[in-house]
């Protein structure tokens, strides 16, 4: 992963500023993996990923990504890029972050007739990118910046544990797979390789619970349609399509061969849905075709361990 200089001036400023805010725990908004401890008057929100107060008219949003996106967000960070957005640069500056890199701006935007002023971090480990948006009206002065500073230093990345820990299913068995991310509080993106730099052409695993429990005459069109949605793969072939019992309960399994989108490896493709009253429990798995004889038994064992919590 590509690292960014920290400079130590920067990091005594962030200590100082954060002295009081770490004295409470960072709140992860919407099972986020990133998360923090808000300004003063700030409170998680509950339509969006994020933090609000609604008699400032200030927000904060909270967006968590890969962590190659860090270099691809910071492309475009420049007083061009972002005029092109409508947006005024006034200022950047190198933040310091825990195990990682990033950067401070300070912005405004026209909104209509209104004028805000605008915040940001972006923040990157080798474990995921975060970017915090805190917009607030220019007049009144919502936060001073310093306040702005201190919120930003008590950022906080979630260990993989207590990400899986935070999920609302429970997978007892990994079989060797690690987690490489969560995703929107409500799945799991799992890998073969040792380390993010190897997993390109390892088995990779995707296990998320969503609502929705068709009918057992829908269960065929349902699994179909979800496997369409298998990104990253080209020129699907079905091998297998048919019902079965996971862990005592209905479920509907679907094999079919693949080529990587971007190595042209051919893959195979194995989804397996598990369904409850109202809910569905989706475990999604592309390997490469030499490997998949030999995993194929630990991806069973991962599947049959999945329970809800």
């Amino acid at each position: 992963m590509r690292l960014f200089m920290r400079l130590a001036c920067a990091a005594f400023l962030a200590f100082a500023l954060a002295g009081a805010a770490r004295a409470a725990d960072p709140v992860f908004p919407r099972g986020s993996s990133v998360g923090l401890v808000p300004p003063p008057g700030m409170a998680e929100s509950g339509s969006f990923a994020g933090f609000e107060d609604r008699a400032k008219s200030a927000v904060m949003l909270v967006v968590e990504m890969p962590p190659e996106a860090y270099a691809q967000i910071e492309a475009g960070f420049t007083a061009e890029g972002l005029a092109r957005k409508g947006i005024t640069l006034k200022s950047s500056a190198p933040f310091p972050v825990a195990g990682g890199r990033g950067i401070f701006l300070v912005a405004t935007q026209a909104t209509g007739p209104a004028h805000v002023r605008q915040w940001v971090l972006l923040a990157g480990t080798d474990q995921a990118t975060a970017l915090i948006t805190l917009q607030a009206p220019i007049e009144p002065e919502a936060f001073t910046e310093d306040e702005v500073k201190a919120a930003f230093a008590t950022l906080a990345f979630r260990s993989p544990q207590d990400q899986m820990a935070a999920l609302p299913f429970a997978i007892a068995d990994l079989s060797g797979f690690r987690l490489v991310r969560t995703m929107g509080g409500s799945a799991a993106i799992l890998t073969d390789a040792a380390t993010p730099a190897d997993a390109q052409d390892k088995p990779l695993v995707m296990v998320a619970i969503a609502p929705g429990a068709p009918r057992d005459d829908e269960r065929r069109q349902f699994a179909m349609r979800s496997l369409s949605g298998v990104p990253g793969v080209k020129d699907m072939k079905l091998e297998r399509a048919e019902p079965l019992r996971i862990s005592g309960q209905p479920g509907f399994e679907v094999m079919a061969t693949a080529v990587d989108a971007g190595t042209g490896t051919p893959v195979k493709v194995v989804q397996w849905l598990r369904f409850g009253p109202t809910a569905h429990i989706r475990m999604v798995a592309v390997t490469p075709q030499a490997a998949f004889t030999d995993i194929y038994g630990r991806l069973r064992a991962l599947r049959d361990s999945i329970d809800v919590r």
